[in-house]
């Protein structure tokens, strides 16, 4: 599943207007570059930049093309994981493997990196 940020001169007032394409295409590269630094784990590693549109509509897009980049970016209530069909969970906990048929994840908090990539982006540029 990939999630987007679009960056589209209706967005950005004072960025893209008519005839930036070329402004589009910076602030599409810096953010995307930006979120690749600040994603968690390998998750920088599938931001990529998009470009669409035209010389008079520019549309930049930084896309993340990860399996749990809407995970990250949203947040997760807490919720249960159970093992699979006929198996156990196991992991080390206080120093000793330890097997469960399931856990409570407790959640996590959003962490909208490519919003704060785009915030950098266009204040620091």
């Amino acid at each position: 599943m990939a999630d987007f940020l679009t960056i589209d001169r209706n967005k950005l007032e004072n960025v893209a207007r008519k005839g930036s394409a070329v402004l589009v295409q910076r602030l599409t590269l810096r953010t995307a570059a930006i979120a690749a630094t600040i994603a968690p784990g390998h998750m920088g590693q599938t931001v990529r930049p998009i470009f669409k549109g035209s010389l008079a509509n520019p549309v930049g897009i930084v896309m993340v093309d990860h399996p749990a980049a809407s995970y990250v970016l949203n947040g997760t209530r807490p919720h249960e994981i159970p093992a699979k069909p006929g198996g156990v969970l196991r992991f080390k906990w206080k120093g000793k493997v330890v097997y469960f048929k399931s856990v409570q994840h407790p959640g996590t908090k959003p962490n909208n990196f490519l919003w704060k990539a785009m915030l950098a982006a266009k204040f620091n540029g």
